[in-house]
């Protein structure tokens, strides 16, 4: 009798395990949008004389296809990104001259960022100042 509540149980925890396997779906890694906490901030001045003011978020986006590579975006151009990767001591400057974004080689590892654009730069219609820098952390695969 208890030798076949032992074979009963042997088998229901081989036939769980082997319905968890395969039954598992393959993980499926996408792209990652990270978005920086700390928005690059300013004031622009128009033709007009009038000012107005705004931010934007830059975002880094990561895809485990590509590792070792981030892609750095803004609703705007005329951006600089200081980044540093904080795991293999590698930094670099990325320039944003596109609002379609610059792929960057930062290395696998986590990542910090500054945004900054310079001051007194010559818009469409208008004059922008920067009043703070965005800034972001992020990891890459």
């Amino acid at each position: 009798m208890r030798q076949r509540h032992r074979l009963r149980r042997a088998s229901i925890v081989v036939g769980t395990g082997l319905a968890l396997v395969l039954g598992a779906q393959p993980a499926d890694a996408a792209p990652t949008d990270t978005v920086f906490p700390i928005p690059i901030a300013g004031i622009s001045v128009s033709t007009t004389g009038l000012p107005s003011s705004g931010y934007s978020y830059p975002t880094a986006t990561t895809d485990p296809d590509t590792p070792g590579v981030t892609r750095l975006g803004l609703p705007y151009a005329g951006v600089h990104v200081h980044w540093r990767n904080i795991s293999t001591g590698a930094a670099g400057v990325a320039y944003l001259d596109h609002p379609g974004g610059t792929s960057v080689e930062t290395g696998s590892g986590t990542v910090v960022a500054v945004a900054t654009a310079p001051g007194g730069v010559d818009g469409i219609n208008s004059r922008i100042f920067v009043i703070t820098p965005g800034a972001g952390v992020w990891t890459v695969p």
